[in-house]
């Protein structure tokens, strides 16, 4: 035990440090945190009115940050660190969002809460990044940016969208390979099922296999995933039948064997609310890293 402490010591002193190094957590101020100094004072207004107005009618906070940079920290981590210490969104509905913007960094997300991620989806979050505030941006328009971004998730909440459709060049934001990819293994499932699984092992359909395993790894994961895909099938489908598989008798003609299956889940959202006394704060709203990032 004795020995154990300057370890325990060190392990304590490095965690505190980590968090020391963390890019702080702003306070949060209002529906409009202009940190970086990003918008005009009359943008600001009308984007805040916007908010208020969206807020009292449908009971969804949406907060604006925008920050000089992220001091070298992940996007993502940053931004639900922010959304969750803000707690936005009424703690029953988790109904809450967070638009981070970090000026210098060129960088942008979108961050959902729970119950608004069935109309704030990832794609439609990466479409008013990519189709609104992405070309204002760059344009210089930072007012006009925000304040569209604003109407498009105010209508999506709402459900009287005016997002504009996807252009083609965005259809493949929309539709991305790797879900096509996630599709082609779930295709797999039931041959790879019957190489492991069968005996005497399936010789001829352990080769046919393999192109097929090797665009799915591209497709789903990435061009360095395809040859892994292939040397993992390669090595892994005999060791797996070796121990499965060949101690299966074979099976009567008429009799079928069971394969696995699953399910899918739902969700549901209560009512609730929240209220603040003295000053505006976050009503215990949870989030999951739904949402999207993006930059300009």
């Amino acid at each position: 035990m004795t020995r154990a402490r300057p370890a325990l010591a060190l392990l304590v002193w490095w965690s505190v440090s980590l968090t020391a190094l963390a890019l702080a957590v702003p306070d949060l101020s209002g529906r409009i945190n202009d940190y970086a100094g990003l918008l005009s004072p009359a943008a600001e207004g009308r984007i805040d009115e916007r908010l208020a107005k969206l807020e009292e009618e449908t009971g969804a906070q949406v907060v604006v940050l925008t920050i000089d940079t992220l001091e070298g920290e992940q996007l993502e981590e940053y931004s639900l660190r922010v959304a969750e210490t803000w707690e936005l969104g009424r703690a029953e509905q988790d109904d809450g969002a967070l638009l981070l913007i970090a000026k210098n960094d060129r960088k942008m997300r979108l961050e959902v809460g729970y119950g608004l991620e069935p109309v704030l989806s990832d794609v439609m979050s990466k479409r008013i990044l990519d189709q609104i505030l992405r070309p204002s941006f760059r344009a210089g328009d930072f007012d006009g940016g925000v304040e569209r971004a604003i109407d498009a998730i105010d209508g999506l909440i709402r459900g009287t969208s005016t997002l504009p459709p996807p252009s083609s060049s965005n259809l493949q934001t929309d539709m991305p390979p790797r879900f096509f990819g996630v599709l082609w293994f779930l295709f797999l499932i039931p041959f790879v099922f019957v190489v492991i699984g069968t005996n005497p092992f399936q010789w001829f359909l352990y080769f046919f296999l393999i192109p097929f395993m090797l665009i799915g790894g591209v497709t789903a994961i990435g061009a360095w995933a395809g040859p892994l895909s292939v040397a993992l099938w390669l090595i892994g489908a005999p060791i797996v039948w070796s121990l499965f598989g060949r101690r299966r008798k074979k099976q009567k003609r008429g009799k079928g064997g069971r394969f696995p299956h699953w399910s899918g889940g739902s969700w549901s959202s209560g009512g609730g609310g929240f209220s603040s006394g003295g000053g505006f704060s976050g009503g215990g709203g949870s989030f999951g890293g739904g949402g999207s990032s993006s930059s300009w």
